[in-house]
């Protein structure tokens, strides 16, 4: 005897359900005549579809308890009207599982663009994720593109259903405004189902782009630095040697070699029998490097606004000016780790700091809470250092071991105190604490100014570009940059 095949064992298992009596024989031919498909492959096809290939949601155990419920109530009531009412939720439910896709045959590929890969500051950015259907139709297809920390929508929506044809590609797109930091899209999560929702196949497809928002800076003009010592390389700052160059430097004798057109041919006339050559003091570069603060018991807040953006957008500032004069830069910033961009040149360096500077967030770590952990011998014994530090108490220690290293330096100190001071509350006491706290200030930052590292107090609220300018014009009058 022949062993029943999947379909015929379903339907006599539903029909040992539906025919407590005679009288309940009608739905289950009523199902079967309505699906219209053949009936060798109507119940196979459904077998499939209730397997573990199409995992389904919470519509389909309600829709299971409901028919279970009334069946289980026609078989103990002895009701066939119970047993009619069973009828819609199955026709509903098999249609359903019937017309869900075929993981088999589910084909989708995703691609991304933004509009921009880098940006300066709060910008508006566009996203579109498109979506190409390579298999069979689909009568319902879900996506959803996770949002990411920072962004805000603008405009369209980030998730949308509709059906898609063979063949046929489909856009999701929207508008967020985006704030400093790092935008990077992986993926994009795709659901196909079949028009009721009721069985769903969940898709993760690659769709990856990357933006860098970059800290809103101010442009600075030429900075003219006169460091002690300077790198061989061609570059704009006096090196305080002869060789070639723009201004007179002295005159040497000729040596075998030298250009005829550098000849002090009136020098050479009072001297018959000897030449002298022109010299012209060297143009080099400076190797510079920026500390940034970033720890978090510096960051002081109010509101949405933060010392530590501002302290942030002036090492943009800074990298941005000196790069662009051709010199060699490097930024350490100390946050619950230490961050560290190797020396480099040009634009490719400035690409790599400013990519920095867009992710880096403040920190605490116990073990490194001060700046006199900072590695100063990651930096070069002729570096030009820049630290843009808010200072706390015990930040002291750190400016005596740099001089004592020989390194140059120079301080900019976002002023914590007329940052806070609109969020101080007002009375006599908090008054005297406020003024006490900031005469501490300037002391440590006197005692500072008195190991020759030149000290810019900078209130926020006031443009930097001339207190480094008026700053490093007085360190060179003093033989100190």
């Amino acid at each position: 005897m022949a062993e029943p095949s999947c379909g015929q064992t379903m339907s006599s298992s539903l029909s040992s359900l539906f025919l407590p009596t005679a009288s309940f024989s009608i739905p289950v031919c009523g199902v079967i005549s309505a699906l219209r498909i053949p009936s060798s492959t109507k119940w196979s096809r459904l077998c499939l579809c209730l397997s573990s290939r199409h995992p389904m949601n919470s519509k389909v155990a309600v829709l299971f308890l409901i028919i279970l419920g009334l069946l289980l109530s026609a078989m103990l009531l002895r009701n066939g009207d119970l047993a009619w009412m069973a009828l819609p939720f199955l026709f509903y439910l098999v249609t359903g599982i019937l017309q869900a896709p075929d993981p088999g045959v589910v084909q989708l590929q995703a691609s991304r663009q933004v509009s921009k890969s880098d940006s300066q500051g709060p910008a508006t950015i566009d996203v579109e994720v498109t979506v190409s259907n390579q298999g069979t139709a689909l009568g319902s297809l879900f996506l959803a593109d996770p949002l990411l920390e920072g962004m805000k929508i603008t405009d369209g929506q980030p998730c949308q259903r509709m059906p898609v044809r063979s063949g046929e590609e489909i856009a999701l797109t929207y508008s967020f405004e985006a704030k400093r930091g790092r935008y990077d899209w992986k993926t994009i999560q795709a659901v196909a189902s079949d028009p009721f929702g009721l069985i769903e196949l969940k898709y993760t497809l690659p769709a990856q782009a990357d933006l860098y928002v970059q800290p809103p800076h101010e442009r600075f003009n030429r900075l003219a630095l006169r460091p002690r010592t300077t790198l061989h390389a061609p570059g704009s700052i006096p090196a305080r040697l002869g060789g070639r160059g723009t201004d007179f430097w002295g005159v040497r004798e000729y040596h075998p070699g030298d250009s005829l057109r550098w000849l002090d041919w009136r020098l050479t006339a009072r001297h018959p029998g000897k030449f002298f050559t022109k010299e012209f003091e060297q143009e080099e570069i400076a190797d510079i490097g920026l500390i940034l603060d970033a720890r978090e018991r510096t960051d002081l807040r109010i509101g949405e606004s933060s010392l530590f953006e501002h302290a942030l957008s002036a090492t943009a500032s800074l990298a941005e000016v000196f790069l662009h004069q051709g010199h060699r830069v490097s930024l350490l910033a100390l946050t619950d780790t230490m961050v560290w961009v190797f020396p480099g040149y040009g634009k490719i360096q400035l690409n790599r700091i400013m990519r920095v500077l867009s992710r880096i967030q403040s920190g605490a770590n116990e073990m490194i809470n001060s700046l006199d952990y900072l590695p100063l011998r990651m930096f070069s014994s002729h570096a030009l250092l820049l630290v843009l530090s808010p200072l706390v108490s015990s930040d002291w220690p750190f400016f005596p071991r740099l001089r004592s290293h020989g390194y140059q330096a120079l301080l900019v100190s976002p002023d914590p105190f007329d940052f806070m001071r609109q969020a101080y509350p007002s009375g006599k006491a908090h008054e005297l604490a406020f003024r006490a706290a900031r005469l501490e200030r300037c002391l440590q930052l006197r005692d500072i100014a008195q190991l020759q590292i030149p000290v810019i107090d900078w209130q926020v609220s006031r443009p930097l570009y001339p207190l480094v300018s008026h700053a490093i014009g007085r360190a060179r009058g003093q033989r100190e940059m």
